[in-house]
């Protein structure tokens, strides 16, 4: 999943893009049981965006809301990004 960001836009002013570095993926993986690439291809749902977005923001310091609805009302916006230039790591 190299590559792959997400941008996080929240009411306290962070306006940032993350690497989603394999820690976040693992906990996300961990959390939904299911690995990332077929949650976000073939099942996505915005609460894993957001998820992913407080993974991000707390794996790079930033102090955050428990996940729920507290959390959520400080997001202003949340979008997964890929890097066209990165080359996949990725194994079949």
């Amino acid at each position: 999943m190299d590559g792959l960001f997400i941008k996080v836009k929240t009411n306290d002013g962070t306006d940032a893009t993350f690497p989603l570095r394999p820690r976040i993926i693992v906990d996300f993986e961990q959390k939904y049981g299911k690995g990332l690439a077929k949650l976000i291809g073939e099942e996505q749902k915005l609460e894993h965006i957001y998820y992913l977005s407080w993974l991000a923001l707390r794996s790079n310091g930033k102090v955050v809301k428990p996940f729920g609805p507290d959390f959520l009302d400080t997001l202003e916006s949340v979008s997964l990004d890929t890097d066209p230039n990165s080359e996949s790591t990725e194994t079949a």
